[in-house]
Order: C-alpha cells, then sequence, then structure tokens
C-alpha cells in the first residue's frame, strides 16, 4: 500500500484500515532535509570518530573488506524497510510491520529487542558525554550527566519538529567535520613537503592481512555497530507529510552516502597513518591531525565527538518514545505510555520513561559496573544482528519479489554472525545477547497467554 496513509489507524475484523479516535496522530512537521539528515546523523556517530580504532586493530589494512561487506548489509536492509514500509498495511514503524507480517511474538522481542539496545545507547552516550565536558564543568559527574540528559530530554518535549531541527544542525556538523578531515588528508597526500609514506602506512606492517585472510570478518560486528541507527529515518519520516515518498528516497540513497564518507575517511587514515600506532578507544582521526601537526585539531576533534554524542542521544531518545509508544498502543508495553499531549502530538510520557531508563542505565555505570551494565552492554552486538534479520524475514514473508536481496543480506548478517563466535570477547558477548533474547522471549509468551493475541492495535 502506498500514498499518504493515516497514523492513527486501526485494522477492523475485514482487514480494512479505519481510523482509532482514542489515539491522536502524531505530528507531521518533519520535511525532508530533516530526515535526510537524521539518516546521516543516526550512523554517523562516536562509533565512526573513536570506535574505528578497534575495528582497524582487529583486521589490520583488511578492514576496508569489513566496511565494505558492513555497508552492504546497511544498504540491503534499508532495501527491506523501504518495501516493508512501502507494502504491509497501516501506519507505524518498522517494529508494527515486523509484528504484522511475523506476528504477535516476534514483534514483542523485536519491539523490546529494539529498545533495549537503544536505552543502553543512550546511557553510553551520556557517560561519553559527561566524561567529554567534566574537564571544563566544575561540577560533580553524576550532575552533568543528568543536565545533559535533561536537555536532550527538553529538546524532545518541545516540539517534533525542534527535535528535527536540532538533530538537522548537530549532523550538519558530523557531515561537514568528515568532508573537513578529506579535504585536509587529500591536500596532505597530494601536495605536503614531506612525502607521505602511503605504501609503507598500509603494507609496510604485515601487509594487507597482517592478522590472518578472516580477520576482517571478525571487524565486522564493531564496524555494523558503528553504523547501526539509519532505521530512525524510517521511523522519523511517519512524521512528515509525505512518509512514503521520504522513506522510499531515504533508504536508497542513505547506505550509500555513508559507505561512501566512512570508506573514504578510513582509506585516509590508513594511507596517513601506520594502522599499527592505533590505539583503541582513542579517535585515529585525531591521531592523524596530530602527526601532521594540524592546528587546534584537539580542540576541533572534541567538538565534533561532543556533537557525535549529542546527536545520538538525541536520536536514540526520539526513536525510543517512538517505538515503546507504538507498543503500548498494541499492547506490549504499559499503556499509560501511550498517552500523548493532544495540542502537542507528542508522546511525552513515552519519551521521559525512555529518559528516566537511560538515566538509570547511565547509573549502574557507577553502581554495577561489572554486572549490570557490563550485561547490557553485552546485549547489544547480538540484538542489532536479530533486529535486522527480523527486518529482513519481515521482507521476505510479506512477498517474494526480489527475494534474493533478502537472502544476500541473511547470508552477510549470518557471515557477521559467525565472526561474533570466533572472535573470543564478541562470542561472550554473544552468549549473553542469546540468553537476553530467550528471557525476553519468554516474557513475550507469557503475555500473550495471559492477555491474549491481538491482529491490530489495541482498540
Amino acid at each position: 500500500m502506498t500514498g499518504h496513509r493515516n497514523q492513527s489507524t486501526i485494522l477492523t475484523p475485514s482487514g480494512i484500515e479505519a481510523i482509532d479516535p482514542k489515539n491522536p496522530q502524531l505530528a507531521q512537521s518533519l520535511r525532508p532535509r530533516h530526515i535526510t539528515m537524521i539518516s546521516l546523523g543516526g550512523v554517523i556517530g562516536a562509533g565512526l570518530f573513536i570506535g574505528s580504532s578497534g575495528a582497524i586493530l582487529t583486521a589490520g589494512p583488511s578492514v576496508l573488506l569489513s566496511y565494505v561487506l558492513s555497508g552492504l548489509i546497511v544498504f540491503l536492509v534499508n532495501m527491506m524497510l523501504r518495501d516493508i514500509a512501502l507494502h504491509a498495511p497501516g501506519r507505524g514503524s518498522f517494529i508494527s510491520q515486523i509484528r504484522y507480517a511475523l506476528g504477535p511474538l516476534p514483534g514483542f522481542v523485536a519491539g523490546w529487542v529494539y529498545w533495549v539496545v537503544w536505552v543502553t545507547t543512550l546511557g553510553v552516550e551520556v557517560i561519553a558525554s559527561a566524561s567529554l565536558l567534566a574537564p571544563y564543568v566544575p561540577l560533580p559527574y553524576s550532575v552533568i550527566e543528568i543536565i545533559i540528559l535533561s536537555i536532550m530530554t527538553g529538546i524532545n518535549l518541545l516540539s517534533v519538529k525542534n527535535y528535527g531541527e536540532f538533530e538537522y544542525w548537530f549532523a550538519m556538523i558530523k557531515v561537514a567535520a568528515i568532508c573537513l578531515f578529506v579535504g585536509v588528508g587529500c591536500y596532505l597526500l597530494g601536495t605536503h613537503p614531506i612525502p607521505v609514506p602511503v605504501r609503507d602506512n598500509i603494507f609496510g606492517h604485515g601487509g594487507l592481512f597482517p592478522l590472518g585472510g578472516i580477520a576482517f570478518l571478525a571487524a565486522i560486528p564493531t564496524v555494523l555497530f558503528s553504523m547501526t541507527g539509519s532505521e530512525i529515518a524510517t521511523i522519523a519520516a511517519l512524521e512528515s507529510d509525505n512518509p512514503d515518498q521520504n522513506i522510499a528516497k531515504i533508504t536508497r540513497t542513505v547506505a550509500l552516502r555513508l559507505l561512501v564518507f566512512y570508506l573514504t575517511s578510513i582509506l585516509l587514515v590508513l594511507c596517513l597513518f601506520p594502522w599499527s600506532e592505533n590505539v583503541r578507544g582513542f579517535s585515529p582521526f585525531l591521531m592523524v591531525l596530530d602527526q601532521f601537526h594540524i592546528p587546534y585539531a584537539s580542540m576541533g576533534m572534541s567538538i565534533v565527538i561532543l556533537s557525535a554524542t549529542l546527536s545520538t542521544l538525541n536520536s536514540g531518545l526520539y526513536a525510543t518514545s517512538r517505538v515503546v509508544y507504538e507498543m503500548a498502543r498494541r499492547g506490549d508495553a504499559p499503556s499509560i505510555l501511550c498517552t500523548m499531549a493532544p495540542n502537542a502530538h507528542l508522546p511525552r510520557r513515552a519519551v521521559l520513561a525512555s529518559a528516566g531508563v537511560a538515566l538509570l542505565v547511565s547509573a549502574t555505570a557507577i553502581f554495577s559496573p561489572g554486572i549490570v551494565f557490563a550485561f547490557l552492554v553485552a546485549t547489544t552486538g547480538a540484538f542489532i544482528m536479530f533486529y535486522n534479520m527480523m527486518i529482513v524475514c519481515a521482507r521476505l514473508k510479506l512477498y517474494q519479489t526480489s527475494a534474493w536481496k533478502g537472502w544476500i543480506a541473511l547470508l552477510l548478517l549470518a557471515g557477521a554472525l559467525l565472526a561474533m563466535v570466533i572472535k573470543p570477547e564478541t562470542r561472550n558477548e554473544l552468549a549473553t545477547g542469546v540468553v537476553a533474547l530467550i528471557l525476553i522471549t519468554l516474557g513475550g509468551l507469557i503475555k500473550l497467554r495471559i492477555n491474549g493475541v491481538a491482529s491490530g492495535f489495541k482498540e
């Protein structure tokens, strides 16, 4: 089904969509420029600026293959997102479409898995933002965390348009930073007085595959995690005036744009700096700039990384609130969360609940770093693989046209899972994620047994 569809719909017994008077519409104030930058900003974050060091150290120069394969996965999953958004009936996020295509239990599990991934990410980003500001703000660390999260929550509570504007400029800073780095990198390669030993930087420390022929597979989970977030654009598009057209446009182009940004910048890093001298958890971009004594590089990169973490907070809070709001409407989450502010068209209770849980997650890093916080962080890798697989399976179930794209996506995702099994540290994370998936599934089974199964949104 294509064209403009009303957001507040239910399925009648005959399968025809109808307006649900008990659920007011979400706002429709986001514009295509907002959604374009949201789609880019959602995936260009600290995972690129800092996390890429871990991927480089895992695979060496062959990390470029990791980025190519991860970019292909993101591209194919985006195609699946486009298809299920345009061909499944009713307005709603991809979580609702998974429920429609695969049934109530997969929908329940996918919704909570996605929500847990993002509230955990929010908690981590709050910690990262506070760490960046702590040297400059004379306040207790916990107070800085509360202030940061309060500001981002306030932005999300004002209006959808305000969220879009803030995210537009946050994303613009990150995109501009990458473009500037590419420009500086090309200048250093082409006109720097001292020739850059490109060949030695790439091949002089063990060749193209210094850590083994399949090391690039082991880096895929790290790279894929850094690219996660493009699906937020399909959620945001539901609050625009032409959602179907915007979803089709964004999902067709965002993965290609990201692949260009990621591949170009990482290739320049490898050309300009020996891969083996990277430091895990430290920005390889900053190491390159410092090596060539680029003025104000440290200050500039700190600003970029801070904007990246704030952007992720902004987008993650938006995504979690909309998903848990949808889940509450169909009975998969507490019904109190489906109340909407009628004048602002905002699910304010869902926003506040997501922010509150994110604050609790950040608190566990202090009070239970080795148990609760470690468990939550360890689940994210397997959870991301799971909901991406659910997106692909939903598309394959809805219709079989060009099914080969879905099967290729599943094959690549299976390869990423295999890589997690091969790598000792990610093997433990995968096991933790599987345990958490089983617990959520059991919760879904209990919920369905107690409440029964509904075919659409809860009336």
